[in-house]
């Protein structure tokens, strides 16, 4: 199986990588255990990717591979982040930066709710943004 992909070594970022690891994700319920480092080793990878300058053919390849891997890295991060929205109980396998996305997010339904109360009971006074 998959399972036991780690990816201690930079060079496991590549497109296969991130496939198999999309496979896994959407095969399964549960937000998969991620490598702490690993947004920061696609961003690297990409980073270098974009700093070589090619020609021709190789331009072109190269530009499709960063392609797939932006297709990829935001399909894994939307597909995590919808999970822990729908199941709170397997937000832990969440990394700090997917945590922080989330944790704007549940300020902007507590603040939707608060509103929302307030104008469905009437407290129109209570409408402005700035007051707190």
């Amino acid at each position: 199986g998959l399972s036991g992909i780690s990816m201690s070594e930079e060079n496991k970022i590549d497109v296969k990588y991130l496939q198999a690891f999309v496979l896994r994700e959407t095969e399964n319920d549960q937000i998969q255990k991620l490598d702490s480092h690993f947004y920061n080793l696609i961003s690297k990878f990409i980073e270098n990717l974009n700093s070589i300058e090619y020609d021709g053919v190789e331009a072109k390849i190269n530009k499709t591979l960063v392609d797939m891997v932006t297709e990829l890295t935001s399909y894994i991060l939307k597909l995590r982040l919808e999970k822990a929205v729908l199941d709170h109980s397997s937000s832990s396998a969440l990394l700090d930066i997917e945590k922080y996305i989330l944790d704007s997010q549940k300020e902007m339904l507590e603040r939707k709710e608060i509103i929302l109360s307030r104008i469905l009971n009437g407290k129109s006074k209570l409408l402005e943004p700035n007051d707190q």
